[in-house]
């Protein structure tokens, strides 16, 4: 067994594999037929086995047993439905053990010495592949649809005829609305609270690219992160540098606007993918809660065929925890993210990463209302890093930032 010394070197090595493994790696299928992995699945192993090692180190708190609570939840809403021999479904309690280990893994290593090792580098690749991609350098496009596949690269600056049209920018994320929870992963980590001229162009430069994604949602989540900031007086800004950074954002919004339209030839935030639901958004959702009545209190499983035979897409996490699991499923789901929240909340005067943590979690909560973050095996990571590295800090009776 390695010394502790070297121990700890390779955990803060395999974190940042971990995250490098869903941001930039494409799914491995195995046989033809059988659902994607990622090359994490395969270093889940490994955390888990530094989980062992490291148990004492480990605080446990009443968390965890809202996760345990869902793990035995699921199963028996699976039953209730005549599902319990399905066994596609048991992947959703595998999505959460895989989300738990990993939160438990991200609590042993420390927010600084982590984040000053990998953020800004992985950043700076995201950063340079997307732009790549963007302006379809060396026609990389090409090489990333046959990798990363997705509709929305076939459809990249394209509209429904494979005309030229608005560019909504995808990168190595599923979608450009998933990119954009990516990129304001990293928005996050570089706002300067306390201002700092460096961190502030770092924090830019991935405001830009965010903006680049045309995520609406994403944009509005944006908004209340500042607002909340605002209101619960999170930052140290001068009237003055709150001038800065909101001109700066208005002025970036303006020159992604202009870049993704091709300086305003197509109309902004259009969808270009040709959708095969014959439901739009809020139909789907006036659908799912029709049946919702039906079912309200276990829900009709997980049932992922139900939305593929019928080319659904929920677009909304709170229904489909709704739909698949009843109410006691919806309020343990939100148990896992508002009762963080509310800790951070409570404690937001303290660290400044606990304020990285909350305001984080702000962005899901929003987006959760027009998309699936969790259900999205990388953003779901991303979650989980940040809850990892930031909750520990809860634990220490006082911090100063």
């Amino acid at each position: 067994m390695p010394n502790s010394n070297t121990l700890d070197k390779l955990m803060y090595l395999l974190g940042g594999i971990l995250l490098i493994s869903v941001l930039c790696i494409p799914d491995i299928r195995l046989k033809s037929g059988w659902p994607a992995v990622q090359l994490i699945d395969f270093l889940i192993p490994i955390v888990g086995i530094t989980l062992v090692i490291k148990f004492k180190e480990i605080k446990l708190h009443a968390y965890w047993l809202i996760v345990l609570v869902f793990c035995l939840y699921i199963p028996i809403t699976m039953h209730l439905n005549g599902r319990t021999g399905v066994i596609a479904d048991y992947f959703e309690i595998y999505k959460l053990l895989k989300f738990s280990s990993i939160v438990l893994f991200f609590t042993l290593l420390d927010y600084e010495r982590f984040s000053k090792m990998w953020f800004k580098k992985i950043f700076l690749g995201l950063a340079a592949i997307n732009l790549l991609h963007f302006f379809n350098v060396l026609n990389i496009n090409e090489l990333l649809t046959d990798l990363y596949g997705g509709i929305h690269r076939e459809f990249f600056g394209l509209n429904s005829l494979k005309q030229p049209a608005t560019k909504r920018m995808i990168g190595l994320a599923s979608s450009p609305n998933i990119n954009a929870i990516v990129l304001s992963f990293f928005a996050i980590y570089f706002l300067p609270l306390k201002f700092n001229r460096s961190k502030f162009y770092w924090f830019l430069g991935a405001i830009l690219l965010m903006l680049m994604c045309q995520s609406r949602t994403s944009i509005v989540a944006l908004a209340g992160v500042l607002l909340i900031i605002a209101l619960l007086q999170l930052s140290d800004w001068n009237w003055k540098q709150w001038t800065t950074v909101l001109i700066s954002i208005a002025g970036l919004y303006l020159i992604s606007w202009a870049l993704v339209t091709g300086f305003f030839s197509y109309t902004s935030y259009s969808n270009n993918v040709v959708s095969n639901s014959a439901m739009g958004r809020l139909e789907t959702w006036a659908f799912l809660g029709e049946m919702i009545k039906e079912s309200p209190i276990i829900g009709y499983g997980v049932n992922k065929q139900y939305f593929y035979e019928r080319e659904l897409y929920s677009e909304n996490e709170y229904i489909l925890m709704m739909w698949r699991y009843g109410a006691i499923g919806l309020l343990l789901y939100l148990g896992m993210f508002f009762l963080p929240l509310w800790k951070y909340f409570k404690r937001r005067k303290e660290a400044l990463k606990l304020k990285k943590g909350f305001l984080f979690l702000i962005i899901i909560v929003t987006v959760a209302l027009t998309n699936n973050p969790y259900q999205d095996k990388t953003v779901m990571v991303l979650i989980a890093a940040m809850l990892g590295l930031t909750w520990p800090l809860l634990n220490v009776k006082k911090q100063n930032g």
